[in-house]
This record gives C-alpha cells, sequence and structure tokens, in this order.
C-alpha cells in the first residue's frame, strides 16, 4: 500500500522570539510532505488516491494530532526516503517504491513564505516516463474534476497552462511545455512567481529557483540510472 505523509503547513505567530525556529521546521515538514507524494506521482501517475488520513494534519486539528502525524511522518521518511540537500534549497529526493517498483525521484524547492499564500507547498520536477515532469504542490486539495489555469513567471516571460490535478486534489501535473521551460528558460531566472486559478481565491506564491540547473543536472543523471 502506497503512503502519504499527512502534513499541512501552519504559522505560529504567537512566539516571535522563536521565528527563525519555527521556519525551518516549516520548510522540513513541507519537505516530508512533498516527499510523501513522490510515489504515487512517480511517472506512471497512478491514479490511486491518498490515504483516508491525508487530512488528518490540517489547520485546526490539536498540538497532540499534529505531533503524532509529524513523529510518524519522520519515521516513514527516514526508512523510506533518502534527501540530498543541492544548492539553492533544492533537495534531491529518492522515496522507495513500496509495491516493488522503481524508486520515485525528485528535485524539489519549497516556497518563499514571506511572499507565498499558506496554501502553496512548492515545487517539484521529477522522472517520468517521457522525461522530466513539473509538478505544484498544494497543501489544501483542489477539485479533481477541474483543470486549473496556471500562470507562471520567470524573468520578464509569463506563460499559463491548464494543470491536471492528481493524488486528492494535492498536487498539479503542468503539461510537457512546462517542463520545456524548466530546462531552458527558468535556468536564468531567481524566482518562479505561481498564479493557480482555484476556488474561492486564486493560490499565489513565490518559488526561489536559483541554482536550478544544477539541481536538474543531478536529477537527470539519476533519473537514468534508476
Amino acid at each position: 500500500m502506497n503512503h502519504v505523509f499527512d502534513l499541512a503547513v501552519e504559522y505560529d505567530m504567537k512566539n516571535l522570539a522563536l521565528a527563525g525556529l519555527t521556519s525551518a521546521f516549516m520548510t522540513m515538514r513541507v519537505i516530508v510532505f512533498c516527499a510523501g507524494l513522490l510515489v504515487l506521482i512517480d511517472g506512471s501517475s497512478r491514479a490511486e488516491p491518498p490515504r483516508p488520513g491525508i487530512l488528518n494534519c490540517a489547520s485546526g486539528v490539536s498540538a497532540e494530532q499534529r505531533r503524532r502525524c509529524d513523529e510518524e511522518a519522520f519515521r516513514q521518511v527516514q526508512s523510506g526516503s533518502q534527501s540530498t540537500q543541492l544548492e539553492g534549497g533544492w533537495r534531491l529526493v529518492k522515496s522507495k517504491n513500496p509495491d516493488g517498483g522503481a524508486d520515485a525521484i525528485s528535485v524539489m524547492h519549497v516556497v518563499d513564505s514571506a511572499k507565498s499564500d499558506t496554501r502553496l507547498a512548492g515545487l517539484n520536477l521529477q522522472c517520468g516516463q517521457d522525461g522530466i515532469e513539473v509538478l505544484l504542490i498544494v497543501l489544501e486539495p483542489l477539485s479533481r474534476s477541474t483543470r486549473p489555469n496556471v500562470a507562471l513567471i520567470a524573468g520578464e516571460r509569463r506563460t499559463e497552462f491548464q494543470a491536471s490535478v492528481i493524488q486528492g486534489g494535492l498536487a498539479l501535473l503542468l503539461p510537457a511545455d512546462a517542463a520545456n521551460l524548466a530546462t531552458i528558460d527558468w535556468q536564468n531566472a531567481n524566482e518562479l512567481s505561481v498564479e493557480i486559478g482555484a476556488t474561492p481565491t486564486a493560490i499565489r506564491g513565490a518559488v526561489p529557483i536559483a541554482g536550478l540547473a544544477t539541481a536538474l543536472g543531478y536529477l537527470q543523471h539519476n533519473c537514468h540510472a534508476r
């Protein structure tokens, strides 16, 4: 059975003295959350929905429930995934396939929390069956019956795509043209601005992408080697 890590990002503004530590911990929680989706959205893009507990750690649950979710998530990451820090804040993540198939491999970057809606988690580029695939990860499920418009701005270039909503609404798979941009145009930019046409309000954010060329080099090498 596939495992999804039941995580969401929450901002604790009650203790500003711990803001730096809180920010670092939230970043790690997002990385764990994204890693938990890798096996599910590997090149096969299987339509199997996440486990019913996927929303158990959304905002509004008790502190004790969040603690249990975090402990279980980190335990699964340690046993089933490897994460390597790359330049520019990128991470190379390899997640074991519990069904015994090829490992899921991705490079990911979390959003700039100061510029982003809390519903947006980060950017994933992963090994797919036909090449690199580009996904956006969100923390509140979108309707799988929709194909939301996604506007991306890197440098002076704005591009719009219709995304496919997969994995219970927590991941948006972009068309192959987005991968072409990632391998060429985006490598000259320091930031990717994102706007997802969700309801009732759009999801907006920014992902730092400096170091993307190096991250893609690691990804492509591992894609060929797996």
